[in-house]
């Protein structure tokens, strides 16, 4: 049967709590200290990860909001790059018609002048026809030859309607 000693009982009392009291000492305390750090270490990364993902949002609105404000810019500036492009095309095309228009006005000029030297060459020419026919009209009359008269005076009008 099972005998009770208040001896043995004793020692196994006293060496149950030196076994708790070494347990408690060299394994509890050091995992519960390591356990305590780790849960601290663990609140300031989630705190910086917090305050990392905070900044983010910060700076990811800013950089939205340069965005844009860079593609105001840029639509600006191609609206108005638009703009000189068309008052430049409409001061170029003012530019050519003006030019055109003294060409135009040049040619004419120079067409009127010429006509009226064509005019004044063939009134000369024709004068002179005429002059050199009444010439020898006025021979032939003296001459008396019909015959002579007529073939020039025939010559001649041949003459003039060549320079028509």
């Amino acid at each position: 049967m099972i005998s009770f000693s208040f001896p043995t009982f004793i020692f196994e009392t006293i060496n149950f709590i030196i076994t708790l009291y070494l347990i408690y000492r060299f394994i509890y305390r050091p995992l519960s200290s390591y356990i305590t750090k780790r849960q601290e270490s663990i609140q300031n990364e989630l705190e910086t990860a917090r305050l990392e993902k905070e900044k983010a949002s910060q700076l990811r609105a800013e950089l939205e909001e340069k965005l844009q404000e860079a593609q105001k810019e840029a639509e600006a500036i191609i609206n108005k790059a638009k703009e000189q492009a068309e008052v430049e095309r409409a001061q170029i095309l003012d530019r050519a018609q003006r030019e055109i228009q003294a060409l135009m006005t040049k040619t004419q000029n120079e067409l009127l002048l010429e006509r009226s030297h064509a005019i004044e060459k063939f009134k000369d020419e024709v004068t002179s026809i005429v002059v050199d026919v009444t010439s020898k009209l006025i021979m032939s009359e003296l001459n008396n030859k019909d015959e002579v008269r007529e073939k020039i005076f025939d010559n001649y009008l041949k003459e003039i309607e060549t320079y028509r």
